[in-house]
């Protein structure tokens, strides 16, 4: 046994036991998950009890799909309440007076009435057609005045964040406590006495004596129906023996609990925790029988160790239910081992393609199978045929298969967990991608990949498993386009043989049926490689190639700034909220750079469409305020500042930019204008030297040079010293 696993179960509850049953095995009125994301296809839901759902394999949480479990045991019961009372009442109260009564936190309406009644009044007017006179109408008020009472106390978060002055008693009177027993002695119908002896437990577990409930459970357990209220009593017990230390005596009667009461699994698991080793020992020597010795030893199993459990209990008792929750935590424990993701340097996962399953684990699953001596031989068939998988032994995954599809229950479900292990069999049992396999595989990948809801059965993870493992296959065989079509290489395209076979398989007039395939799961159109082509001959300073192939994309987005805007501080939110009077696609974009460069080159206005060439190719960059000029299906994850390498250059280079600023500066006729050339170059030198040494602090670039020296007397250096703390800076250094 794992003597570890105690004391950090010790650890993980830092929330005393004592204060989860405060909140999770009462409701006043007596009588009272997105599941967790890993990579798995082995689905619980189709075959286990859902009763087991809360304690499924969720890796980042402490139980599957339970909600906010920690605080909503306070209406947990509300719904059974309710309907057993309107089922005693049968209709003297409507069922929206009875919810409103049992369930509202104000009890005026149940003081009214009761004061009535004691009064022998008749019932208020919101209440007139209550029959005070009846006897279980009358049993029902007395009952509720009770357990308002018991309520106040009950229902008070235990964790401090309410007032300190709050209104609301701490712990149950005295007189409460006695009323509750009385009641319960006193009370001849079979319904009441049962909702009082719950109070009276909740009324002794909730007054400065709390060990009183323990004895009062003692005498009077042996009559009491062993139903819902019986296990929640039970549970008080269990957290008055934890606060007591007696951790042994705790953790057996929570195993109870969870043994024999459904409802109350997660609040009895939650609380369950030995301290140490010896703790469970003494526990296991408190059970009666093998059902509660296997109780106790499902929760070992639950937090410590689902093998060793799932032996112990198969010794005990192999029909046990317990089984089967502690069997679909060890598959998808193991699921998510052999899935841990790790990538390669083309993007492409490729450990969890070729991961093996333990043997251990593949022996003792096998092993239960084999014997068919459990509830459900069929769900032990069904892991086994999938662990098999795994094992790299398809025939033997085949067989076992076989025998689900003859003896489990037939439902949609489980023909769907079904298909996916037969798939994930004959996907696995492939090396090699031709007419055959695409052949064979085609109408279950065609099922796989629909889309359109998909109720509980996890499909997800081998959907994305069988494209990962079939782009592997064909780029092993140097067909990387399709290859590319089932699962995309974000480097895929810096290779110009791959854009070009890839345009050339897009532009096709026909396709299989199963190229048909392949291209519906691929987001990458034509129109995308042209953008994505003229992106690229843009930034490399080839307007006319760039507007070509922009012509024929389809992009229509319009950049969020005016992209020949040059100001002193480069603020993009500011760009993007200033007025346009003209909005600039990509390709309109492009047009304009190149009407403006014709001017340059043909001598026109040299100056104004130098420095608005200038400004356009620095807003191109990551430093700019059209950087969503870059941003494409293609060129994907560069919207923060760590690029891929390979577009690194592209995106943060300004030295187009400052080429143009010189021509500019060149062509100024003006102090003011070559001061907003040279202050602008600076600004291209500045992010050179940023992007080459972060920790660079020296700033005494040229442009700031010459902006001191050579254009002190000029209102543009004014502007940049009020706006520009760089310059402030680097004019109070005195270098």
């Amino acid at each position: 046994m794992k003597k570890t696993s105690w004391k950090t179960l010790a650890m993980l509850f830092s929330i005393p036991a004592l204060a989860l049953i405060a909140y999770g095995v009462i409701y006043a009125c007596g009588g009272d998950w997105d599941g967790d994301y890993f990579e798995s296809s082995f689905t619980p839901e189709v075959y286990v009890d859902e009763s087991y759902t809360p304690f499924f394999y969720a890796p980042s949480d402490l139980f599957y799909d339970a909600g906010d479990y920690q605080f909503d045991h306070i209406t947990r019961f509300n719904d059974d309440i309710a309907a057993a009372w309107s089922e005693y009442l049968k209709g003297r109260l409507s069922g929206d007076q009875v919810s409103s009564l049992l369930l509202a936190k104000d009890a005026d309406g149940v003081g009214q009435l009761y004061t009535a009644l004691q009064k022998k009044q008749q019932a208020p007017a919101a209440y007139s057609r209550i029959n005070l006179v009846d006897e279980r109408v009358k049993g029902f008020i007395v009952f509720m005045h009770l357990a308002k009472e018991i309520e106040a106390v009950s229902t008070r978060p235990q964790y401090g964040w309410e007032d300190e002055e709050s209104s609301n008693p701490t712990v149950v009177s005295p007189q409460t406590v006695v009323r509750a027993e009385q009641l319960y002695a006193g009370a001849k119908d079979e319904f009441l006495k049962n909702r009082y002896w719950f109070q009276a437990m909740k009324a002794n577990f909730y007054s400065d004596k709390k060990e009183n409930a323990t004895a009062f459970f003692e005498k009077t357990k042996n009559n009491v129906p062993k139903n819902t209220l019986y296990y929640r009593g039970m549970a008080y017990v269990a957290g008055v023996a934890y606060r007591q230390k007696q951790y042994a005596t705790s953790n057996y009667l929570y195993s109870v609990v969870f043994e024999n009461c459904p409802a109350l699994r997660l609040v009895a698991t939650f609380a369950f925790h030995p301290q140490e080793d010896a703790d469970f020992q003494a526990s296991l020597a408190l059970a009666k029988n093998a059902d509660e010795k296997a109780a106790l030893w499902s929760l070992y199993g639950y937090y410590a160790d689902e093998q060793r459990a799932i032996q112990e209990i198969y010794q005990l008792n192999p029909k046990s239910s317990h089984l089967e929750y502690l069997l679909a935590r060890l598959v998808n424990k193991e699921e998510e081992r052999m899935n841990s993701v790790e990538y390669s340097s083309d993007g492409v996962h490729y450990k969890d393609l070729d991961a093996k399953v333990e043997p251990q684990i593949l022996e003792l699953v096998m092993k239960l199978a084999k014997e068919g001596k459990t509830s459900k031989p069929y769900l032990w068939n069904l892991a086994a045929g999938y662990l098999s998988i795994f094992h790299g032994d398809h025939a033997q995954a085949t067989q076992l298969f076989n025998k689900v599809e003859k003896e489990a229950p037939k439902s949609d479900l489980a023909s769907n967990q079904l298909r996916i292990f037969r798939f994930t069999n004959t996907l696995h049992s492939t090396t090699r991608m031709d007419a055959t396999a695409e052949s064979r595989l085609l109408p279950d990948l065609t099922w796989l990949y629909a889309t359109g809801e998909r109720a509980t059965v996890r499909y997800d993870h081998a959907a994305n498993w069988s494209k990962r493992y079939i782009a592997r296959l064909y780029r092993n065989q140097g067909n990387s386009a399709m290859g590319e079509l089932f699962y995309r290489d974000r480097t895929y395209y810096h290779t110009p043989a791959n854009l070009e076979a890839m345009k050339a398989f897009l532009q096709k007039t026909s396709y299989t049926p199963w190229e048909k395939m392949a291209l519906s799961l691929y987001d990458v159109k034509l129109d995308d490689i042209y953008e994505y082509e003229g992106i690229m001959a843009a930034y490399a300073g080839n307007l006319d190639n760039a507007i070509a192939l922009m012509q024929k994309a389809n992009a229509p987005e319009e950049l969020y700034g005016n992209p020949f805007n040059g100001k002193i501080q480069d603020c993009h939110d500011c760009d993007h909220a200033a007025p346009q009077k003209v909005k600039y696609t990509k390709l309109s974009f492009l047009q304009k750079m190149k009407e403006m460069q014709s001017r340059v080159d043909k001598k026109e206005d040299i100056y104004n469409n130098s420095l608005l060439l200038a400004n356009a190719y620095y807003n191109m960059t990551y430093f700019g305020n059209a950087r969503a000029f870059y941003y494409s299906n293609i060129i994907m994850g560069q919207y923060g500042s760590d690029f891929d390498e390979y577009y690194n250059p592209q995106l943060t280079s300004c030295a187009t930019a400052d080429r143009y600023y010189k021509i500019a500066f060149a062509a100024a006729t003006t102090d003011e204008q070559r001061a907003k050339c040279v202050y602008m170059m600076a600004k291209c030198e500045r992010n050179e030297k940023f992007q080459g040494d972060p920790e660079n602090e020296s700033l005494a670039w040229e442009g700031f040079k010459q902006l001191k020296t050579k254009y002190a007397h000029t209102k543009y250096y004014k502007e940049v010293l009020n706006e520009c703390s760089y310059f402030s800076i680097y004019l109070n250094r005195g270098h």
